[in-house]
């Protein structure tokens, strides 16, 4: 009993010095080079995301803006259609 327990210790000890040396070379600078670059990506990417967004809603907003002029002047034609004929009913009914 005795001798498993100190092997558990020592597995225990050697594990931890073992951890702590993984973790410090995890750390070297190609590691942080390579996390400031991910991190500079993902807030370009996000820049980028919201420029399109932003240009989309433009886009939008223009065409909503070009749907409603056009329809005006679909409107425009048909007011004077409308008045054309009701100019040729008018003259009908004074003769």
């Amino acid at each position: 009993m005795e001798c498993r327990h100190g092997s558990f210790w020592i597995g225990l000890g050697i594990g931890s010095i073992l951890g702590a040396v993984a973790y410090r070379l995890s750390r070297t600078a190609k590691v942080k080079k390579l996390e400031n670059d991910i991190y500079d990506a993902i807030h370009r990417i996000g820049q980028d995301a919201e420029m399109a967004a932003a240009d989309a809603e433009r886009r939008a907003r223009h065409l909503g803006v070009r749907a409603v002029e056009a329809g005006a002047q679909v409107a425009n034609q048909v007011a004077a259609e409308a008045d054309k004929v009701a100019g040729k009913v008018k003259e009908k009914l004074e003769k």
